[in-house]
């Protein structure tokens, strides 16, 4: 039997230039306070250091706008007898009631919001997934694990082995394994093969136990940024699922040297340093009594006092800080992504930005679909084995599910919509002015790019039958009073009740679908099919048998001609 606690050993010693990585960019994000060093790694003295916040609002910007990111999980099959409605039901319900377990224990992150966090600073992530049944009842346990403190090797079909490293307080290791450590905390390492599962504590294994799943319980994804599993060099783990830093790592510890100079050099013109001349050398006068305010200092001929000049310095570090700046928002996030822009921009510069902008976020949203892919293919696996109907869910929303609708041939995608709505709006503009020259298709999928144009497009035609046919609006209308009454709305079931008789229908009718009474010519829909004023109408009422024998008023010729 293998030594996993060697094996992780050995994969740890390997990952150590990819841990430096992970290390430098968690500096990035918290804002580890930047200290200037020369060539050879000294601090300099005397100098302010500036520690600028762009990395973390870079990283806080993302991470949210992930969150924010719409999902939506899609099963496909050509076998018409897999259920795929059910099956996007199930696993919508196992995350549910997953993420439920994880939320009762102050202090854990829910799966997709670990996940977000984890693609972008770590550029991986992982999880162990655990379904099974307990006094009758089905434990839905699905655990995130950091990327960079998982070990893993790959086998012939998926994972021969993964581990995950981490400390935890004593009072945690003795409530769930019964151990006692003699530290404040003590390192766990929890080893999954094929097979069985083991636990060592402070290099010691305290727990082993064969599982009965056939396969490593584990899923694993990574970014696809980096090219270290693409360019097969040597050390190319570094460079293997890279964080959203890997194109401004550098650069900001440069705008950090740099505005450390630029503020030393604005606090030097305040307090610059002098030099005195004086005949026959001797010590300087004091700072103070030379160039305090309004302060006078006696000297002969010759002598004097000056500041030390330092040419086109702070000209030349202003110039160079331009040139970082624009180099830090080609790789990051621009100033309109993070809303400080002064000025307009048009319809097409709004949707080059954004298009720049998707650059940053798809490969997250391709590593995040891919192991919530990986994660839903490994909870229908074991949900299969356990058989029978189960019930999941959160409390007020469980439902049960039998296990065969589970069955069959089909694919589980995940998809994500990351909008923007200052490019939607740009998006839009170049709609309208497009509508003359393309079909409603091609500006829907190609200009809007929206995912489902064909449903947007099925939804444009339902709310076009309204404007088409009044009484289908009439229909929909009395159909809407109807649910606001059953809520108790008296005044909407009276109109409800007028509406229906003003199509000379009952609501029976109405609601059985049965078409209103044709429209005489004369009458315009909508209007009363009972003559308010009696027949006659043009003369207050009275029938046109009343008329005869009367005075006629005389139409004057304009009038009858129109003039």
């Amino acid at each position: 039997m293998a030594d996993y606690q060697v094996l992780v050993n050995e994969k740890q010693q390997e990952q150590a230039i990819l841990d430096a990585r992970m290390q430098a960019d968690a500096n990035l994000l918290y804002l580890k306070r930047y200290v200037l060093v020369d060539s050879k790694g000294a601090k300099v003295p005397d100098i302010i250091n500036i520690t600028l916040n762009r990395p973390a609002v870079f990283a806080a910007n993302v991470i949210s706008a992930l969150g924010n990111a719409s999902q939506q999980i899609v099963v496909e099959s050509e076998d018409r007898a897999v259920d795929t409605a059910q099956v996007e039901l199930f696993l919508n319900a196992a995350f549910d009631a997953a993420d439920n377990i994880l939320a009762q224990k102050p202090g854990r992150s829910l799966l997709n919001p670990f996940a977000d966090t984890q693609l972008c600073i770590r550029g991986r992530t992982a999880r162990r997934v655990l379904f099974g049944m307990e006094n009758g009842e089905i434990v839905p346990l699905i655990t995130p694990w950091d990327g960079r403190y998982t070990y893993y090797e790959v086998g012939k079909e998926g994972l021969a082995w993964a581990a995950y490293k981490t400390r935890r307080s004593k009072e945690a290791i003795s409530r769930e394994y019964g151990v006692r450590v003699s530290g404040k905390e003590g390192e766990i390492l929890d080893v999954w093969d094929t097979k069985h599962n083991e636990v060592w504590i402070e290099g010691i294994k305290h727990l082993e136990q064969e599982h009965q799943y056939g396969y490593t319980p584990v899923v694993v994804s990574l970014v696809s940024l980096g090219y270290g599993d693409i360019l097969l060099d040597a050390n190319r783990i570094e460079h293997e699922g890279e964080s959203i830093f890997f194109l401004i790592r550098d650069i900001v510890s440069e705008l950090n040297r740099l505005a450390s100079i630029l503020q030393t050099l604005n606090m030097k013109a305040v307090k610059p340093p002098m030099v005195q001349k004086r005949k026959g050398g001797g010590e300087p006068s004091e700072y103070e009594d030379a160039t305090g305010m309004g302060a006078i200092t006696g000297m002969d001929v010759g002598e004097g006092i000056e500041a030390i000049n330092y040419g086109d310095a702070r000209r030349a570090a202003e110039v160079l800080y331009g040139i970082m700046e624009k180099s830090l928002q080609s790789g990051g996030l621009s100033d309109i992504d993070l809303g400080n822009l002064q000025f307009p921009l048009s319809a097409v510069a709004l949707v080059t930005l954004g298009e720049g902008r998707d650059q940053v976020y798809l490969p997250r949203l391709q590593a995040k679909g891919q192991l919530n892919k990986l994660t839903s293919e490994m909870v229908i696996k074991q949900v299969l084995q356990i058989g029978g109907t189960v019930e999941l869910g959160v409390r007020g929303r469980q439902n049960k599910f039998s296990t065969r609708k589970l069955e069959g041939d089909y694919s589980v995608s995940f998809k994500y919509t990351n909008k923007s709505p200052k490019t939607d709006i740009a998006r839009m503009s170049i709609a309208a002015a497009a509508e003359k020259y393309l079909d409603p298709e091609t500006i829907l999928k190609d200009v809007l790019q929206i995912d489902d144009w064909q449903g947007t497009m099925a939804k444009r035609y339902y709310y076009m039958a309204e404007q088409i046919d009044p009484h289908i609006l009439q229909h929909r209308i009395i159909m809407s009073m109807l649910e606001l009454a059953e809520k108790g709305d008296e005044n909407a079931a009276r109109e409800a009740k007028i509406m229906a008789a003003t199509m000379g229908m009952s609501l029976a009718q109405v609601k059985a679908g049965v078409l209103p009474k044709p429209v005489s010519p004369e009458q315009k829909p909508g209007e009363p099919l009972v003559p308010l004023l009696g027949e006659g109408g043009k003369t207050g009422g009275l029938p046109t048998s009343a008329m005869k024998g009367m005075p006629q008023q005389e139409v004057p010729q304009e009038v009858r001609r129109g003039s």
